[in-house]
């Protein structure tokens, strides 16, 4: 199953409306920011190093970037 890893205030959204569009079964998993840094928490840094959104996996497959999420 795609999971849709969505940071707060990013371009996580993006994704999320493609898939809704594209009616593309999703769970989506939600993260907020540290409120005094505005940076990732460390289970979404797990998932990409540099913190950034949005990010997906299915399976092993992790992804990055929202331009190749969405090719």
């Amino acid at each position: 199953m795609l999971v849709v890893h969505h940071l707060g205030i990013s371009q996580s959204d993006r994704i999320v409306w493609l898939c809704e569009e594209l009616e593309i079964p999703y769970v989506l998993k939600r993260y907020d920011r540290d409120p005094k840094t505005r940076l990732a928490p460390a289970e979404y840094r797990a998932l990409t190093p540099f913190g950034t959104a949005p990010v997906i996996s299915d399976g092993a497959l992790v992804l990055g970037e929202s331009a190749a999420i969405i090719e």
